[in-house]
């Protein structure tokens, strides 16, 4: 795995862009500023670059008609809601909660896999802000701390957050794809899937900085 982690910090093939836009879509809803720039030429060729890097084209077209789908405010809305109903709701048979802990087989809130993550943002010099109030078990601050691991071309901690992610990620991905479909965070669960392969494998290729400018 190391060797094609080392190809995947290449000039040519940046994942980083893809990894922190999406660690920030699961953390937390969009604004209407968000939603707005993702409907912008830029913004849509951007979600669609992302698509073609993750080999996930169908999902990036199914993202930009959605964003695309009604006013900006109603958009932003049904999206922030969405968001809420997933992965902060009271419903249990409707929610998916977006936490290792939770799917990694020892079925509890705050399990060993925090204690990892705690290990691995330490060894990053990187902390959870004041101002999350989230374990660093959340799949948004295992993507965070994966693309920065990929920014310091730190091969090891790429490559043990990939093992702890993998362990999990695709029975979350799964019951959330189930649970929205091709909706806003189905497709986002179909472009976490294809980046973590794609990380493994080093095939990827998007332009650095342009798109993740973009959105």
């Amino acid at each position: 795995m190391s060797g094609a982690i080392t190809h995947a910090f290449s000039g040519e093939t940046d994942l980083v862009a893809v990894t922190d836009w999406l660690a920030r879509q699961f953390l937390s809803p969009p604004t209407i500023e968000q939603v707005e720039a993702a409907r912008t030429m830029p913004g849509q060729i951007a979600l669609r670059r992302f698509g073609e890097a993750l080999g996930q084209p169908a999902a990036a077209d199914a993202l930009c008609q959605l964003l695309a789908a009604g006013s900006v405010a109603d958009v932003t809305l049904a999206v922030q809601r969405r968001h809420t109903a997933l992965f902060e709701g009271i419903f249990r048979q409707r929610s998916v909660p977006p936490y290792a802990s939770l799917w990694d087989g020892t079925g509890r809130l705050c399990g060993p896999a925090v204690d990892r993550m705690q290990a691995a943002l330490r060894d990053l010099d990187m902390r959870v802000g004041a101002d999350c109030a989230e374990p660093p078990d959340h799949v948004a601050i295992q993507l965070a701390a994966l693309a920065e691991a990929m920014r310091q071309q730190r091969t090891a901690t790429v490559a043990d957050l990939l093992d702890q992610m993998r362990v999990w990620t695709g029975r979350f991905a799964g019951a959330l794809i189930r649970a929205d479909g091709v909706g806003y965070y189905g497709n986002l669960a179909r472009f976490l899937l294809s980046l973590l392969d794609r990380i493994v494998d080093g095939s990827a290729t998007v332009d650095r900085g342009r798109a993740a400018a973009a959105i």
